[in-house]
């Protein structure tokens, strides 16, 4: 189970992707700019390879605030998956 906590700080996805797993489901998950709106972009698949060897089809993705509750929500998503 993924939970808030296990996330990093929002500070973090300023500059970096985070990758992590849990239970065969692998997930990155990113800041995304649009119309100078920021974005967190989560992605999760179910594969051994990693985000950039496993095809697009088999990755699903969700978009969320860019802020703490945003992180709420990413997890709680992953834990749908």
């Amino acid at each position: 189970m993924v939970k808030r906590e296990n996330l990093l700080a929002l500070s973090f996805y300023e500059k970096y992707p985070f990758t992590g797993s849990d239970n065969g489901l692998r997930y990155r998950i990113e800041k995304k700019e649009s119309d100078n709106e920021k974005k967190l972009c989560a992605t999760a698949w179910r594969s051994p390879l990693a985000f950039d060897y496993t095809p697009d089809e088999d990755k699903t993705t969700f978009l969320a605030d860019f802020s703490d509750d945003g992180l709420v929500a990413v997890a709680e998503w992953l834990n749908t998956q």
